[in-house]
């Protein structure tokens, strides 16, 4: 018999008091159930006993501040041992500058044919030195203090032709020892009267610098010693610097312009590392004073790095001034403006590229404004220009930028390395429209009643005028072979050149730069070339007329070069080559070719030609001087060897040209 068996039931459990996270401490103490309720628990509710809660139901306030106090001692401590390495590495610059120094005495009285050498490397390395100690990174500042034309040893196989003429004239000029005084020796008066001069004489030329901007954000407070900025000592002592070649050198007892230029140079590191519109603004000072020390700042490499700095913030695009108020703007434009005129300088005397296209430029032209009308702009943003040209206004350097604009075009046109003839109906419209924009140039200077600046003068741009006419008309790439008419044309811009320095020497108004030696040296070679290459020229003019011409450019060149080889030397070369003109006086069938073909090479047309190539191409020289199917020796003589620089004798215009 069997039976369900039913299974147990489970077993219920006793309901209890809930148990709290933890008890308060009188529940705890007592040893009770502690219901934890907040803020008072329920046993002590009811003997309405003060309820304490435990510290574990309490939120524990952390100490921040301990935090902080542990930061700053990590700090304190990564501070002093940064002062100790920079301690020990001052420590070993000097002791390695003192063994420099120390050797130097020993290394220069080596008679080795090496000694020089080595001495010259020792003495450059001694050089290097200095400069990394006193800016790390000289990668910029050292070239941009380079000689502009220096013909080192490892060019000396290339061929001459391939420089223009300023190399022949300054590659072996070196800069003059400064003597060692300090420019704090200089006054506050005499830095003010110098900071003036600056921008009475120079600042119409270019207006780099806004004036009132200029003495209160750099000057006073260099004069005092007080809040200055970290360009400062920089932009006041070459401003002084530019100011002091106005100066004669022998004549001044104040502070030379050198001592000014290297104290200036010391904060060349800070130039480079500060905003690009600042440092564009520092580089174009320094070509300004380069136009007086060529050898002292690479002009070419300079100016290149300005125009390229301003390009690359877009200040050849009128959309970058959109947003900036009437002064901004202003100042960018004065700035771009700056950097093309001394680009395109720089880039025709040294017969270099453009550095920019006409066709890239959109920024306008700067309004003729002073500066205190750009001060007043702020409050008004409706400042009318002013009409009549002011000495303290943009009217000069408005009117110096459509020069270089015509120049620039010139250039392109008629003496780019690819220029080559063609068509020449096309040739004499161009340089027809080009001369009457220069005559439009010169019949609308700007003429001002009492002016400090040369800029400013007539005969300043008479000269400038001039030496654009002669650039215009003279042989060239395009036309190595300019008409009787053309070269008269240059004759006469030569003399009227040569008069026109002749009265700026005579008030002393003229200084000297190298711009200056170069348009006078090239107007000298293209009179005395158009008087070697066109008999009827030489029959309007008598042979004193032409000695006359001849002495008055030695004696401007000896006046303005103050004492510089350069001066000598571009008068050796005058007057060698006027003496080979004169001759031709008593002598109509006198012929020296080497006199033509150094004639070409200053014009930069004689490039790798050489006996041997006139052998292999046929092209003999003739007894007389010229090969025999040439022109009359009389009169073309000084075609013949542009016929060797790669013409085409083939072609039809050629023979058109001469005849």
């Amino acid at each position: 018999m069997s039976e369900n068996v039913s299974p147990p039931a489970p077993r219920r459990r006793r309901r209890g008091m809930p148990r709290s996270v933890a008890a308060c401490q009188r529940c705890r103490r007592r040893k009770q159930k502690c219901d934890g309720i907040v803020p008072t628990c329920g046993p002590c509710a009811a003997v309405s006993a003060t309820c304490i809660m435990s510290g574990r139901l309490m939120i524990q306030q952390t100490n921040l501040s301990a935090e902080c106090v542990s930061l700053r001692s990590q700090l304190a401590a990564a501070e002093q041992r940064g002062k100790e390495l920079y301690n020990k590495c001052h420590q070993l610059e000097t002791k390695i500058s003192n063994i420099l120094v120390s050797s130097r005495p020993v290394i220069s009285g080596i008679s080795s044919p090496g000694g020089s050498l080595v001495a010259q490397t020792v003495s450059e390395t001694i050089s290097q030195s200095d400069q990394v100690r006193s800016n790390p990174d000289n990668r910029l500042t050292s070239r941009i203090l380079t000689p502009t034309f220096s013909i080192k040893s490892n060019l000396r196989g290339v061929h001459r032709g391939a420089m223009s003429s300023a190399w022949e004239l300054w590659g072996d000029d070196t800069d003059t020892e400064v003597p060692e005084v300090s420019a704090s020796d200089l006054n506050s008066d005499a830095y003010f009267t110098l900071a003036n001069e600056f921008f009475d004489r120079r600042w119409p030329y270019l207006p780099i610098l806004h004036r009132k901007s200029f003495f209160d954000n750099h000057l006073t407070p260099f004069l005092t010693k007080s809040d200055m900025k970290p360009l400062s000592n920089f932009l006041v002592n070459i401003v002084c610097a530019i100011a002091s070649t106005e100066k004669p050198a022998r004549s001044s007892s104040q502070i030379g312009y050198r001592v000014l230029f290297r104290e200036a140079v010391k904060d060349l590191h800070l130039v480079m590392s500060s905003e690009n519109f600042d440092c564009i603004q520092c580089l174009l000072l320094l070509c300004m004073y380069g136009h007086n020390e060529p050898q002292s700042v690479n002009m070419w490499y300079t100016t290149g790095l300005s125009l390229n700095l301003a390009i690359s913030i877009d200040l050849h695009r009128k959309e970058s001034i959109s947003e900036l108020n009437i002064k901004e703007a202003e100042m960018c434009k004065r700035v771009f403006w700056s950097a093309y005129v001394m680009g395109c300088s720089v880039a025709i005397n040294m017969a270099r590229p453009l550095g920019i296209r006409e066709s890239d430029i959109s920024m306008p032209l700067p309004l003729q404004m002073t500066d205190t009308q750009l001060d007043e702009s702020i409050q008004s943003p409706y400042v009318e220009q002013t009409l009549i040209p002011s000495v303290a206004d943009t009217s000069t350097f408005i009117h110096i930028i459509k020069l270089r604009r015509i120049n620039a075009a010139i250039y392109t046109v008629f003496h780019s390395i690819k220029s080559t003839l063609t068509d020449r109906a096309e040739l004499d419209r161009l340089r027809s429209g080009y001369f009457m924009e220069l005559n439009q140039w010169l019949t609308t200077a700007p003429r001002y009643v009492q002016t400090l600046s040369t800029f400013q003068s007539t005969e300043w741009f008479q000269i400038a005028f001039h030496h654009a006419v002669l650039s215009l008309y003279r042989p060239s790439r395009a036309v190595p072979m300019p008409s009787s008419d053309d070269l008269r044309l240059c004759t006469e811009s030569s003399i009227g050149l040569i008069s026109s320095y002749s009265a700026l020497y005579a008030r002393n108004r003229i200084k000297y730069t190298f711009v200056a030696i170069h348009s006078l040296f090239m107007a000298a070679l293209t009179m005395l070339y158009s008087l070697r290459a066109s008999a009827p020229i030489r029959r309007e003019l008598s042979k004193g007329v032409i000695k006359t011409n001849i002495l008055t450019f030695l004696n401007i060149f000896r006046g303005i070069s103050d004492g510089r080889m350069v001066g000598e030397k571009c008068c050796a070369i005058v007057e060698r080559l006027g003496d080979s003109i004169l001759s031709l006086f008593e002598n109509e069938n006198q012929a020296d070719v080497n006199i033509d073909i150094e004639f070409l090479t200053w014009f930069g047309l004689q490039m790798n030609t050489s006996t041997s190539q006139m052998t292999d191409t046929g092209l003999t020289t003739h007894p007389q001087g010229s090969p025999p199917h040439f022109p009359d020796v009389q009169v073309d003589l000084p075609w013949v060897d542009l016929f060797t620089d790669g013409i085409d004798m083939g072609a039809a215009d050629i023979w058109s040209t001469l005849f």
